[in-house]
């Protein structure tokens, strides 16, 4: 862009001062042509000398357009990148995310292979719709003798997180799974013929339904589905969002079940990231969260899950939460604690035998 309106100005100058068919440029025309040319050389070498060794970034835009470029300048007002031949100031609003050149070799690479029953990992920012279809499926119903609300598949053997108060006093469980078949494919086992016929959604029920663990300080519980009621064929689990970069005024999307009103998708911003209520820390967004959604995921640009659905305020709108992926990372790591007890449903937490310790001297004195 510098050399283009160094050029325009000499062009300028030229029919400024051109006489018939011989134009020519006055001499202190001409030192100030010089000096421009000279003074842009400068700019661009000092340019090229701050890209010099200025580590490469993809920076994906709001609409889906990527661009790379070597990154010159990073802050919370947007990005600058060296185009070579310009400079392109990109403001925040409209970067979805940045990712520098070695991050971009090898998502699966950068998704831990194996936490237990989980999966983290930082993925490419995507459009909302893309990220639907990536991880839509893994969100199911979950349904209880006396209601419904929402969880999400969170590892390849079938199991499943959703709110505590989802599952409360209830044993008898089932889960709702919702799969995209092609027009004409023959149906999953236990799927829909509609569905497949019609190039839809099949609903894939699993009624066999274990409950592994229940935190309700966290209003969080773990479930699994037995993958072999319905010949094992299980779609891709979530990511959970290990990194805590979660921001005040970041994208967000939740995907659930509001009312019975299957795989609904709403869209907000953070609202805040430390609201505390009854000394539980909470996620408040403004994106419609409604009974139904409860134990549902909330997604941040990359399609990562940020944060578990948990309450949506009925009287107000664009007030909702969602339990923080941490403390979600946390129940899961921890889960052995607060395993499910038959004896105990409502319990939700398993008390562990003390440590034997061998009676000492000193003991055996001060009992006689």
């Amino acid at each position: 862009m510098i050399t283009e309106r160094i050029i325009e100005r000499i062009t300028e100058q030229v029919g400024r001062t051109g006489r018939g068919s011989n134009p020519a440029l006055p001499k202190r025309a001409a030192g100030r042509l010089w000096a421009g040319l000279l003074a842009a050389g400068a700019l661009s070498l000092v340019v090229a000398v701050s890209a010099w060794g200025a580590e490469i970034v993809t920076v994906t835009l709001v609409g889906g357009g990527r661009v790379t470029a070597p990154l010159l300048r990073q802050s919370d007002e947007g990005v600058v990148l060296d185009l070579g031949h310009d400079v392109l100031q990109i403001p925040a609003k409209r970067v979805l995310d940045v990712r520098r050149e070695d991050e971009a070799a090898g998502e699966q690479a950068r998704i831990a292979a194996d936490r237990g029953i989980f999966r983290t990992g930082r993925l490419e920012a995507r459009e909302v719709p893309a990220l639907v279809r990536r991880f839509g499926e893994a969100v199911v119903m979950v349904r209880n003798p006396g209601g419904l609300g929402t969880g999400f598949l969170v590892s390849r053997e079938g199991h499943l997180v959703t709110n505590y108060h989802v599952v409360e006093k209830h044993t008898q469980l089932q889960v709702t799974m919702f799969r995209k078949v092609a027009a004409g494919a023959k149906p999953r086992e236990g799927g829909s013929a509609d569905a497949a016929a019609a190039g839809g959604f099949e609903k894939v029920e699993f009624r066999r339904v274990k409950i592994i663990a229940l935190q309700p300080l966290r209003d969080l519980a773990i479930l699994q589905i037995d993958a072999e009621e319905k010949g094992g064929d299980l779609p891709e689990p979530v990511v959970i969002n290990d990194r805590n970069d979660l921001r005040v005024g970041d994208m967000v999307f939740a995907i659930g079940n509001p009312l019975g009103m299957e795989r609904s998708v709403t869209q907000g911003i953070v609202s805040s990231t430390t609201r505390t209520i009854d000394q539980v820390r909470l996620i408040q967004t403004d994106a419609a969260i409604n009974p139904g959604n409860s134990g549902g995921p909330i997604f941040n640009a990359r399609g990562e899950v940020v944060a578990v659905a948990c309450a949506g305020a009925a009287v107000f709108d664009g007030l909702a939460f969602g339990i923080p992926a941490s403390e979600l990372i946390d129940f899961l790591v921890h889960r052995d604690s607060y395993l499910f007890d038959e004896s105990q449903p409502q319990n939700g937490v398993t008390y562990l035998p003390p440590p034997f310790r061998p009676r000492s001297p000193e003991d055996e004195s001060a009992k006689e």
